[in-house]
């Protein structure tokens, strides 16, 4: 799977989930670790909706201690099948609602979010978090609504 359509904040959040898998031992990048990523990317609506309601990137890094190790085989780019399936849909959420050439963490998150399963899923249910408000919020931010969401 090829990444040369995210963007710059995008690839960043990849690597710093990249590199929290790697201090862990993990093989490969999981969905907790991608929430991590990409919550750390202060410029994204998506970190400044969960400061909002104060979950912060470090909690899901924490929180991903006491969870097992999401099972499945990674890809050649070291994604989790989970994490391959979210970069897929963010860029079907790009073409939907903005269009444009690159995918944006904010198009990842909408896509990360919509998944009912895999330690990202597990950090919110702790953390007391709907994904589907987040989703919207995120959305509106963006000038949609969740009519306007891939249907996956």
């Amino acid at each position: 799977m090829s990444t040369k359509d995210l963007t710059d904040r995008a690839l960043a959040a990849i690597e710093a989930a990249r590199a929290l898998a790697n201090s862990t031992g993990e093989p490969c990048i999981g969905t907790g670790h991608l929430i991590f990523g990409l919550t750390t990317d202060h410029l994204s609506i998506g970190n400044r909706i969960f400061n909002d309601i104060n979950v912060y990137p470090e909690m899901f890094r924490d929180h991903l201690k006491k969870l097992p190790k999401e099972s499945g085989e990674p890809d050649s780019n070291g994604f989790h099948p989970l994490v391959a399936l979210t970069i897929e849909r963010g860029r079907i959420a790009r073409r939907k609602l903005s269009g444009g050439t690159e995918t944006s963490t904010d198009h990842l998150l909408v896509a990360l979010l919509s998944l009912r399963e895999g330690n990202a899923y597990e950090c919110l249910r702790e953390f007391s978090v709907e994904p589907e408000e987040i989703s919207l919020e995120i959305l509106e931010a963006m000038g949609f609504d969740m009519t306007d969401r891939p249907e996956w």
